[in-house]
């Protein structure tokens, strides 16, 4: 099974980062890889929110998909529908999830998180893969008040 960590991202380094994920990316492998290390830790609290296993319960319970079993089992949580399984724990304020592969994430686990956390990074423990669970819409309010007036 392959591991991820998930991360409730603050919306104003999210839209500060978004489109530099890598940035993002290898601080978030440097604070793991560092964990005491003071200054990534405090960055570190200063750009996430602080995740939940019994928030993420509730939420998912309250999403849950047809045909889709979720159960808690101490400290971890499991959905299943059909033959897919993922495996969920929270640890150090952030996600774990396991699963076969990630598009069974994508499918089960990242619909209901879209619904309740808006700036959501991914990463691969020991894969490469990382990103943003969904994309962040740029409503410019200054572009939304623009007129265009037309000279004869």
């Amino acid at each position: 099974m392959m591991e991820y960590a998930i991360y409730w991202i603050k919306e104003d380094v999210a839209r500060s980062y978004f489109h530099k994920s890598d940035i993002l990316h290898r601080f978030l492998k440097e604070y793991e890889a560092n964990p005491t290390r003071k200054d990534l830790r405090d960055q570190y609290i200063y750009i996430t929110h602080h995740i939940s296993l019994q928030a993420i319960a509730a939420q998912l319970n309250s999403q849950a998909l047809n045909q889709m079993s979720i159960q808690t089992d101490g400290h971890m949580l499991y959905l299943t529908k059909n033959d897919i399984m993922i495996r969920l724990h929270a640890e150090n304020g952030r996600l774990h999830f396991q699963c076969n592969e990630l598009q069974d994430a994508a499918m089960l686990l990242f619909p209901m998180l879209r619904n309740c956390y808006p700036f959501v990074f991914v990463q691969g423990k020991k894969a490469p893969n990382y990103g943003w669970v969904s994309p962040i819409t740029q409503k410019n309010s200054v572009r939304m008040r623009q007129i265009l007036y037309s000279h004869r």
